[in-house]
């Protein structure tokens, strides 16, 4: 089977589900982190064959993370509002388990996702905008003139959501100027460790268009049905490369 994991809230995810379902993608799963740290029952295995789990859906169904052949990974964090704890420092320590929970979930689906979690995300790197435009000038796409402050930037709660003027996918990119090089934004994603990145640019008084910003979180929808035909195929080859 293969999954969207996304939060309720995001529509290019339910955009990118809907399109995948039209395609004859099955059978398909769009799934919250909610769901999944909400299980009823959830079983969690780690040892020397690896890592998995089963957990039982609302429906009664059991999810096996052997039976997943591919996952569309737009999980951003783990979800907190709902703790039912009077101190704080209960609930931080509860959040903190859930969230090592979460993480370790979806590291079990990671050989078969894209923008599997690492060491500062849950679908890829946060980064700040430093980072970004760092990554970028070593990838050769043009960027506008750095600030630099003493005062350090406050950590986001979460990635932002990029508006993926640019979007790329493996080898694949949508939406980058008919005038550009392409390659740039293929190699800013692998600088990035992700198979998916939302780019977004920007454009003054008919100058050429310049790096605006990066997120392992775009929205989808701007890339078309071009993007969602890419992305059936991106699906469908992870269960023929995991080991």
């Amino acid at each position: 089977m293969w999954l969207v994991l996304c939060d309720p809230a995001d529509r290019a995810a339910g955009w990118a589900y809907e399109g995948l379902r039209a395609r004859g993608l099955a059978p398909l799963e769009q799934l919250s982190p909610q769901t999944l740290l909400g299980s009823t029952r959830t079983a969690h295995r780690v040892d020397r064959l690896g890592a998995r789990f089963e957990l039982s859906l609302p429906d009664g169904r059991v999810l096996d993370s052997r039976d997943v052949d591919g996952v569309l990974n737009r999980v951003a964090s783990a979800p907190f509002g709902y703790l039912p704890f009077t101190t704080h420092a209960d609930a931080v320590y509860a959040a903190e388990e859930l969230s090592a929970l979460l993480r370790s979930l979806l590291t079990c689906l990671a050989p078969v996702s894209v923008n599997p979690p690492c060491r500062y995300g849950l679908c890829g790197a946060w980064r700040s905008t430093a980072e970004w435009t760092a990554l970028a000038i070593r990838a050769g796409l043009p960027v506008p003139p750095a600030r630099i402050s003493s005062s350090p930037d406050p950590e986001p709660r979460r990635p932002p959501a990029g508006r993926g003027d640019v979007l790329v996918l493996g080898e694949h990119v949508f939406g980058a100027p008919t005038t550009e090089d392409e390659e740039p934004y293929v190699r800013l994603a692998r600088l990035a460790e992700l198979d998916l990145l939302g780019v977004d640019l920007h454009c003054e008084d008919g100058q050429p268009a310049v790096f605006a910003g990066a997120s392992p979180l775009p929205d989808l929808r701007p890339g078309g049905d071009p993007f969602l035909d890419r992305l059936l195929e991106h699906l469908t080859a992870l269960s023929a490369g995991a080991p």
